[in-house]
């Protein structure tokens, strides 16, 4: 943007109160001019480790850095727009993968400073609950299921009909429970796949424990729970894309207990050309011309 004349410092000449956000994959420092990925970011700044068993760093399952790079950019944002309102002044913010990738890993550099024990990755990790695990049930299908209090393990304990877990002394508290993973964990797993799916949501739903089945994403399309709340609504799309029909989910907001409907379709290339333009202060002599000289484009193909 600096070499074609529309950096920050340039375009703050023309409007003092410019506020202008910039996306980088790293913020100034040594890093500042190397090219950056989600996936490299998350090599560099230790989120690969932690998502791999030993040995073998793996990259979590969404572009994460992608996204809260937008993020961060927008509360920037939001931020400076609010101190325009109280001092007239604009600002250049500028956000950076690498870094909020570390800010993600920073739960486990802080237990580092604050213990000295490094965090091991988190498929080898001593767990912080008795029961924190995916089981296989009987009928194939699998589930997340945890016991993450003393409360919930009584309340496990009676579901199941396994009163000789409920008063072993072994197993009272949280700590004993992990400490008695090596033997309790295979006891765990046979009782609890032996049941189908069905059974034990509804088992865990009753006990009030934390439970979850294991999701593709393609599966979120039938939830019953985005579904039900109007989480999800149809987008159409530029032509030449998919089917042109498709249904996307909203942000994860609601405002008085609504969610934030869809705002617009996302545009053909050049759609808005003239209403942006105008917006800009142009006139239509202007933009017209700019639009014979292919300066600006405007899109008029059908959807």
């Amino acid at each position: 943007m600096d070499k074609i004349g529309f950096g920050y410092e340039s375009l703050r000449r023309i409007k003092p109160d410019l506020i202008y956000v910039s996306h980088k994959g790293f913020l100034a420092g040594p890093y500042e001019s190397r090219t950056a990925l989600d996936e490299v970011v998350q090599m560099m700044a230790g989120l690969a480790y932690m998502t791999g068993p030993p040995g073998r760093p793996l990259r979590a399952g969404s572009s994460v850095n992608d996204i809260m790079g937008g993020m961060f950019g927008a509360i920037g944002a939001l931020a400076a727009l609010n101190e325009r309102d109280r001092t007239g002044a604009g600002r250049h913010i500028d956000s950076g993968l690498f870094e909020n990738c570390v800010l993600l890993v920073a739960q486990h550099m802080l237990q580092y400073a604050v213990t000295g024990e490094a965090a091991a990755p988190m498929p080898a990790r001593l767990s912080a609950w008795g029961i924190y695990d995916v089981f296989t049930l009987s009928d194939g299908s699998q589930l997340f299921l945890a016991v993450v209090s003393d409360t919930q393990w009584r309340a496990f304990c009676r579901v199941l009909g396994k009163n000789d877990w409920l008063t072993d002394a072994r197993l009272e508290t949280n700590p004993q429970r992990v400490a008695a993973r090596d033997w309790l964990m295979p006891m765990v797993k046979d009782e609890i796949g032996r049941r189908g799916g069905q059974e034990v949501k509804a088992l865990a739903t009753g006990a009030g424990l934390p439970w979850a089945p294991i999701t593709r994403p393609e599966d979120l399309f039938d939830d019953p729970h985005l579904a039900a709340s109007g989480g999800m609504v149809p987008m159409r799309l530029p032509a030449g894309a998919s089917s042109g029909k498709v249904r996307t989910p909203l942000l994860p907001l609601a405002w008085d207990g609504a969610r934030l409907p869809l705002r617009s379709d996302p545009p053909r290339i050049g759609q808005h050309t003239r209403e942006l333009l105008a917006g800009a202060g142009m006139s239509a002599a202007e933009i017209e011309s700019l639009i014979a000289r292919g300066v600006a484009a405007q899109w008029t193909a059908p959807w």
